[in-house]
């Protein structure tokens, strides 16, 4: 049983792990000015990602006593957005709660995820901030993973590629892969490998509101340009896409009318919760204050990463120490 495991120390060196890397990416968020900021860990629609459908329902009660819908957060992503207003450079980390249907080496149902949002950069910046953040975090895990792969991912600048660049790469490698699918993890891992087995930012995915199935769907708050989306997903050997990110939409009615487009309305429709939660949100937008970027970070797809350059396989499940997932629900 793993908590067996845990209480006879086979996960040392991964809680060593997390920790360090836990502790160094405060420590860059407080050298570069970021302040730490709590976010809700119970919400409305509105900490929900780009899919709905995966958003785990809590059941709570009104003043007058009413049973009310509510959800876990998958994402504090809002929230920050606004305190940017006051604040500039903000950031939290906490957990992040996905409702997951099988069994995959590549999900869970609960992970730690490190946000942060901030107004004095745009997409260049962002990818610049992002990886500052990956390499402090890989600089803290050299001690515990002294070898060259680890150090490459230091010393070498990570790839940056546009998304019709990569399908085209991949396409050129044999993948059958067409303009305006989604990357899955196949392809993912291939890009990684055809560009030096190296982390690799994938940019400017398409902006269709309502792709075919099997397409890639984008979450409506992200700014859009002559079809792109001005977004980047970071893959990482071995973790696939660990960090999405984007430009936010700053103007409230352009916001309204992607949101009204989004599969993420007709979700809502469709599961009886009223989209104006979202009111809340775009008040915040009407304030003309501007756009922020920011990102998410899948914190377990890092510690896997670093655990996969000691070995041929990994596992997002060997991440952390009680993982969270249809086959681990216990203790």
């Amino acid at each position: 049983m793993r908590h067996l495991a845990v209480s006879n120390g086979e996960y040392v060196r991964t809680s060593q792990l997390r920790s360090s890397l836990l502790k160094a990416a405060r420590n860059w968020f407080d050298q570069n000015s970021f302040m730490e900021i709590q976010v809700p860990h119970i919400t409305g629609a509105t900490g929900s990602c780009e899919w709905f459908p995966n958003a785990m329902p809590v059941d709570m009660f009104d003043a007058n006593g009413a049973e009310t819908k509510m959800f876990l957060r998958q994402t504090g992503q809002l929230y920050l957005e606004a305190f940017t207003v006051a604040h500039n450079r903000v950031y939290t980390i906490g957990p992040s709660f996905r409702q997951e249907r099988k069994v995959t080496d590549r999900h869970l149902c609960e992970f730690t995820l490190i946000e942060f949002e901030a107004r004095d950069f745009e997409l260049p910046g962002l990818m610049d901030h992002i990886e500052l953040l990956i390499k402090s975090m890989y600089q803290a895990a050299i001690g515990l993973y002294p070898n060259r792969t680890l150090g490459s991912y230091i010393e070498k600048p990570f790839n940056r590629i546009t998304y019709k660049d990569a399908v085209k790469l991949l396409q050129d490698n044999d993948y059958e892969v067409e303009h305006g699918d989604d990357l899955g993890s196949v392809e993912e891992q291939a890009i990684c490998v055809l560009l030096g087995n190296l982390p690799t930012f994938v940019t400017h995915y398409p902006s269709d509101p309502r792709p075919r199935e099997g397409g890639v769907i984008k979450f409506f708050s992200m700014k859009r340009n002559n079809g792109t989306t001005l977004c980047c997903d970071l893959l990482l050997p071995n973790a696939g896409e660990s960090v999405g990110g984007a430009v936010r939409e700053g103007s409230s009615k352009v916001c309204k009318k992607q949101f009204e487009e989004s599969y993420m309305y007709d979700h809502l429709v469709d599961q009886g919760v009223d989209p104006a939660q979202f009111n809340w949100y775009f008040e915040i937008l009407d304030q003309e204050e501007g756009q922020s970027s920011g990102c998410g970070v899948g914190f377990e797809r890092v510690v896997q990463s670093i655990q996969a350059t000691e070995q041929a396989t990994s596992s997002i499940k060997a991440a952390i120490e009680l993982p969270r997932s249809p086959e681990y629900l216990v203790p």
